[in-house]
């Protein structure tokens, strides 16, 4: 693409008003901007040109569906980049686009300033990429390695299901600027998962923050986040730069986000909604182009109906949700996991530690209720008291007695009892029902997110619960 040439960009829009304006916009900007009302003459303009950017409405009241629009444009014109626009707070449209590789997501309504920024990031990408390479090459080494090869300093293992699929989707959303939120029980592994996230991105080599939520007095969080003026309060000798601010273009994870108090769910809101923010005691605006990766290990929709969280914050905070199983569900990771720790000990102390076999047969039955926290705290422990560098079960149990208590038979659910004619058929079901409705509750009887959990189809899901006698409610 020569620098002399204008870039050209196709919006699809079945508003007329929102066709020009868009128009109006970008051609301010210098771009050549084309429109179309519906799917159909989009595919046949790609035809006739290429356009570098597409800017495409997901709910179009034509023939073809967003899924099936952003298919064709992806086939069509694969080197171009795809933003897709949808109704505000649609995170379910956000995670099926991302999925089905649109670069970037906005909902509507939009400001003039986050339209632009994305678009200008997406022409940037266009001349300095050939056909988005980072996202394809990350999708290839998915598929050649089965994540084999993942650097261990990651943290991040990916043998189950479960895992491979959240890591398919954060190296996926990684080069966008979208807002991620990451759930799951404390101990799965949410701080990990979004410092993963922040290394694959554009901004890998920006500043990485880490802000736990819970642990900062609610009357000192606003100073740590914003910053604060000299003389603003008490104690306040001088200025003093807060994340949002220090960060830069870089990434901010706010873990435990469900803590925050109203006060500060309002401020956060207004910073997520113009992209600026002020000092404690300070009136100048400052521009703020840092990536909000949030992570909880609350039910925040159940804090919501309680009046405890506010729910615009919930929906700009919610455009990607990454979902963590505990440790339990996923069963395939944890000798992974504990190999993986288990060489980092001995690294560490220059010692050549290894399982003994009823240590092995111990942590694949265990039900580590903290989860992977626990699990790394378990082989360290056993590491201290080991001898000749064999680690035991007796170490685990005398350090932490009350873990053979919590050993019980439900740890696993395969367990085969064959003192008595069984009807296989039975059983395999009962265990198919126990699952779909273990996922339905999950994810807060969320189909789409139950099928992302179960690796299912829509209609796959709809078959198996409608066999198996499950109502989609919440009795």
């Amino acid at each position: 693409m020569e620098s002399s040439e204008k870039v050209k960009i196709l919006v699809i829009d079945d508003e007329l008003s929102m066709r020009q304006f868009l128009q109006i916009l970008l051609k301010k900007d210098g771009y050549d901007v084309t429109t179309a009302e519906n799917g159909e003459i989009a595919l046949r303009k790609l035809k006739e040109e290429k356009f570098t950017v597409i800017l495409m409405d997901y709910n179009m009241p034509e023939a073809i569906d967003g899924i099936d629009l952003l298919n064709e444009l992806l086939h069509t014109s694969p080197k171009s980049q795809v933003i897709v626009i949808t109704a505000y707070a649609s995170t379910e449209q956000a995670i099926k686009a991302i999925e089905l590789g649109a670069v970037d997501y906005v909902s509507k309504p939009f400001n003039v300033a986050e339209i632009r920024d994305i678009v200008k990031k997406c022409v940037a990408a266009a001349q300095t990429q050939k056909n988005n390479e980072p996202v394809k090459t990350a999708q290839t080494k998915r598929t050649d390695t089965g994540f084999q090869n993942i650097p261990e300093e990651t943290g991040i293992v990916a043998q189950s299901p479960q895992m491979k699929k959240i890591l398919e989707l954060a190296l996926r959303i990684a080069p966008t600027d979208s807002t991620v939120l990451i759930t799951g029980d404390s101990g799965t592994g949410k701080e990990v998962l979004a410092n993963f996230i922040h290394k694959h991105s554009g901004r890998g080599d920006l500043p990485w923050y880490p802000i736990n939520c819970g642990a900062i007095p609610e009357n000192l969080l606003e100073s740590e986040l914003f910053g604060h003026e000299k003389g603003s309060f008490t104690g306040a000798y001088q200025t003093k730069k807060g994340y949002f601010e220090v960060a830069g273009n870089g990434t901010l994870f706010l873990d435990e986000i469900g803590e925050l108090g109203e006060n500060m769910q309002v401020k956060l809101l207004r910073v997520l909604q113009e992209r600026v923010f002020t000092r404690v005691g300070g009136t100048e605006k400052i521009p703020t182009g840092v990536r909000l990766i949030a992570a909880t290990n609350k039910n925040l929709q159940e804090q919501i109906k309680k009046g405890k969280f506010r729910e615009d914050l919930y929906f700009r905070l919610n455009v990607i949700e990454l979902y963590i199983p505990p440790l339990a569900e996923r069963r395939a990771d944890i000798m992974p996991l504990a190999d993986m720790f288990l060489d980092q000990f001995s690294k560490k102390t220059g010692t050549n530690f290894r399982f003994s076999e009823e240590t092995l047969d111990f942590l694949n039955h265990y039900t580590f209720p903290g989860n992977v926290r626990e699990l790394k705290n378990i082989v360290e422990r056993g590491t201290i008291f080991a001898h000749d560098g064999l680690v035991t079960e007796t170490h685990f149990e005398k350090t932490m007695p009350s873990m053979a208590q919590t050993q019980t038979t439900e740890s696993n659910p395969f367990e085969v009892d064959l003192s008595h004619n069984v009807d296989l058929d039975e059983i395999l079901a009962d265990i198919e029902k126990r699952y779909i409705i273990k996922a339905l509750k999950k994810t807060n009887y969320n189909r789409h997110d139950t099928c992302v959990l179960l690796n299912l189809t829509e209609r796959m899901l709809r078959y198996r619960m409608s066999k198996l006698g499950i109502k989609d409610d919440k009795e």
